[in-house]
């Protein structure tokens, strides 16, 4: 094929893409949609540009007015997360998090985390903490559901290996972690405590979840693509001597150019996020408790249901049906119903675990309420209990998803 052939293929691809995501239900808790003006801040000609170092250190020049933008969201993020120190320039979560074991670790230091399956992500406790920086990475002891602190075994631990950082928060947050006493302890022996707060970034931010730095967490890393709902981007903030350390870090050491439309696209959502967001927060978690509850009435597995299955954005599902976990992941997606296997507890193959995450961000951004979760919980067991074709659902899909085509909770 000729070049411009393949450009005519890829658009085509693209617009196929995008047609497609209108007409699915997307329950993938990492994922959300971007505003009207966050989408376009994407293809501004800041994408062009170039910003090596900080605010008045800037190594090239033409970029005043985005640095009049980038202090607008370091003012906005400190006053909503209450801490001394912002840096907006990370590009991703796991690139975050690999700015601070730069800055504060150095090869075969301990760390102290989740693993995998109880909750943590790759960056805290898998390959990149292992392979990447060379640490050696200790568990944080949880509580037979797998995923709740044991707090006193925690601190015994901690006493006994005085790790360098302690990193607590995850990918699967279903419950506040109850680290007060685990970070009290830390700052007397001198461990730096990290929490990775990608996915419930959004929910601290309108006080739905507590927030780490109020209890003395020292450095604190996010995401800007989940409960916050803009680009794939990220956020370090702390408190006290780390902050200088860490804008140190991550220019020179880690990034030159920090992708300046990624950056801004994030503050206009963490801004309609301070105006719009308590309303789109407590919806997302009603609608992920309702889920929860209705997808438990049709005899669904749901974990947790002595606690009412969730506080947070999302939910756990154990697959208990006559389909291996990614065989059944790919029915839904098929139905046009996306979210994604998870390992828990006990599982042996990541590749295929027992569980499914399953998350309300984005469903919620357009529009959706608790009115409408038995009707999605009905879909999903449908096509877990294969009580339909899987073609006569995905119309069911399509004709449901054509009433939610419209961003909300921001300015248009």
């Amino acid at each position: 094929m000729s070049t411009s052939d393949l450009i005519e293929k890829t658009k085509k691809i693209l617009n196929n893409h995008e047609k497609w995501m209108c007409k699915t239900i997307n329950l993938i808790a990492s994922e959300n949609l971007l505003s009207p003006f966050a989408k376009k801040c994407l293809t501004s000609d800041l994408g062009n540009r170039v910003a090596e170092g900080w605010i008045g250190e800037r190594i090239f020049p033409g970029i005043k007015y985005y640095d009049e933008i980038e202090q607008i969201g370091i003012d906005v993020v400190k006053e909503m997360f209450r801490c001394d120190f912002v840096d907006l320039r990370p590009i991703s979560g796991t690139h975050a998090n690999m700015i601070v074991y730069t800055a504060f670790t150095k090869p075969n230091d301990k760390v102290l985390s989740f693993s995998i399956k109880n909750g943590g992500h790759i960056s805290m406790s898998g390959g990149t903490p292992k392979n990447m920086f060379k640490l050696q990475v200790l568990k944080i002891p949880t509580c037979n559901d797998g995923f709740t602190i044991d707090v006193p075994s925690t601190l015994e631990l901690l006493l006994q290996e005085k790790p360098k950082l302690l990193i607590l928060g995850g990918s699967v947050l279903l419950f506040k972690q109850e680290i007060k006493a685990i970070v009290q302890l830390c700052k007397s022996l001198e461990i730096i405590t990290v929490f990775d707060a990608s996915h419930v970034a959004g929910l601290i931010a309108t006080g739905d979840y507590e927030n780490p730095m109020d209890v003395g967490v020292d450095i604190m890393t996010f995401s800007t693509c989940k409960t916050i709902p803009g680009p794939q981007h990220a956020v370090i903030i702390a408190n006290g001597k780390y902050g200088d350390i860490i804008k140190k870090t991550t220019f020179p050491s880690t990034v030159s150019g920090h992708h300046l439309h990624e950056t801004v696209s994030a503050i206009v959502t963490l801004l309609e996020l301070k105006a719009f967001g308590k309303l789109y927060i407590q919806n997302v978690i009603q609608n992920s408790r309702t889920l929860a509850r209705s997808l438990s009435e049709l005899d669904l597995n749901i974990l947790f249901k002595d606690r009412e299955f969730t506080e947070t954005h999302m939910l756990l599902m154990k697959n208990e049906s006559k389909y291996e976990t990614a065989s059944l992941e790919k029915r839904f997606e098929n139905a046009n119903i996306i979210f994604n296997r998870n390992i828990l507890p006990g599982d042996l193959n990541f590749k295929n675990p027992s569980g499914f995450r399953i998350g309300t961000p984005e469903i919620t951004r357009i529009g959706m309420t608790t009115a409408d979760m038995p009707l999605i919980a009905q879909f999903i067991a449908d096509v877990y209990f294969d009580r339909k074709k899987i073609e006569k659902i995905k119309e069911e899909v399509i004709s449901f998803r054509e009433d939610f085509q419209i961003v909300k909770y921001c300015y248009e």
